[in-house]
């Protein structure tokens, strides 16, 4: 019955996804999501999050992940390693990528990183948006 609540709720945009717990920890499933990250204005180095949606992990949680182009392009707009792995440590809730804006052009410009596995857990929010803001 909660299940179907949650999801009435969730249809009719009353409670965000990432709110809805079927579960009470420590029973909750390890569900890591992407983090969207914020309009970038300045050329500079950056870090992605992978976070827990269940608050720190009780052991390793090893995360796959890839950058995707969008409007912005590898080696032009941004510069990241295309494809990795990052663990979220025992006692963590997150862990973060590092990737770099290489410039801010008149235009607004997105990319992407998916999660592609989580080992020890599951994917939550898979991808998330980047923007390069475009100059005013």
């Amino acid at each position: 019955m909660r299940t179907i609540m949650v999801l009435l709720l969730l249809l009719l945009g009353i409670v965000p996804a990432h709110g809805a717990a079927d579960c009470d920890p420590p029973d909750c499933p390890v569900v890591v999501d992407a983090i969207d990250g914020p309009v970038h204005e300045t050329a500079d180095t950056y870090t992605a999050v992978l976070k827990l949606r269940n608050g720190a992990a009780k052991q390793n949680v090893e995360v796959a992940y890839k950058f995707v182009d969008g409007t912005a392009k590898q080696g032009e707009d941004y510069q990241a390693m295309p494809r990795g792995t990052v663990t979220i440590k025992a006692g963590a809730s997150q862990a973060g990528v590092p990737y770099t804006v290489l410039r801010v052009t008149g235009q607004q410009k997105k990319f992407t990183l998916e999660i592609t596995s989580v080992k020890q857990g599951q994917i939550g929010k898979r991808v998330a948006v980047f923007t390069i803001a475009g100059t005013r």
